[in-house]
């Protein structure tokens, strides 16, 4: 298998032309297609909720994939709606419920909620990213994580932002191999952790984030060499504390030349 580095710089060399291919395939044409015909005839929460396809197609697109099974919980989401900054959606630590709530704002908007951008052209456009994104994850979740950090990078304002996002910490960690076990301590040691390897205000430097995607690729190939290099399931975050056998000088020497500076 191909280093994590060169996968992810053919994906994103022409995205576009990546997603478009993407779209094209009969599993994902056949549900955008119903998607794009159905959800402007929903009207209410209830039958959003109902309509299993539109919906998963919808906690998909958002990234809420894994709880789409949540139906009570998202009702409840989508009652309160974001305008309360005591909503439901306000206080969930991952962002992405927010973002769902504003999306198909029910609470503001009514019946008009799903023929807004959000409901219709975002998700779908979301929906194709994160189809992409999950194709490359079955063969080498290196690149998924490299891509879904490049489309969130400059979303992440606080170092609460990164401790909020399962996906993001992770690919922290692995950058600056820091242990998983990191994340049992106290909140704020944890804040004071990531500080001391990555100041938030670099996320929005799109040179920076493309130099801290360059060192987690090869950090990620070094944690797994065995699992990325010979099969498709791998194992996130290797615990060991030695470096396994078998890598380059140059792949050594790259490591350590990246720098956010450099």
């Amino acid at each position: 298998m191909i280093s994590t580095s060169t996968r992810y710089q053919i994906i994103t060399k022409d995205l576009a032309r990546t997603k478009a291919l993407i779209e094209k395939e009969p599993a994902t044409k056949r549900e955008i297609e119903y998607y794009q015909a159905n959800i402007k005839t929903i009207k209410t929460i209830d039958e959003f909720i109902k309509n299993d396809r539109l919906f998963k197609f919808a906690m998909k697109a958002y990234g809420l994939e894994d709880m789409a099974y949540g139906k009570g919980l998202m009702k409840k989401l989508l009652k309160e709606g974001v305008s309360n900054p005591l909503s439901m959606a306000n206080k969930m630590s991952n962002p992405l419920y927010k973002e769902f709530a504003k999306a198909f704002d029910f609470a503001a908007k009514g019946a008009e909620a799903t023929s807004a951008a959000g409901a219709t052209t975002d998700a779908v456009a979301k929906y194709v990213q994160i189809t992409l994104e999950k194709k490359e994850g079955d063969q080498n979740q290196g690149v998924q994580l490299a891509m879904y950090f490049k489309r969130k990078a400059s979303s992440v304002t606080t170092t609460m932002g990164l401790l909020a996002d399962k996906a993001l910490l992770k690919f922290v960690q692995n950058t600056f191999n820091i242990p998983e076990a990191a994340s049992r301590a106290d909140l704020d040691i944890q804040v004071r952790n990531l500080e001391k390897h990555l100041n938030v205000k670099d996320l929005q430097d799109p040179k920076k984030v493309d130099k801290l995607i360059q060192r987690f690729s090869a950090m990620w190939d070094v944690n797994n060499a065995s699992t990325t290099m010979a099969a498709p399931v791998l194992t996130l975050f290797d615990q060991s504390s030695s470096v396994q056998q078998g890598f380059s000088v140059d792949l050594m020497m790259s490591i350590t030349k990246l720098r956010l500076g450099g």
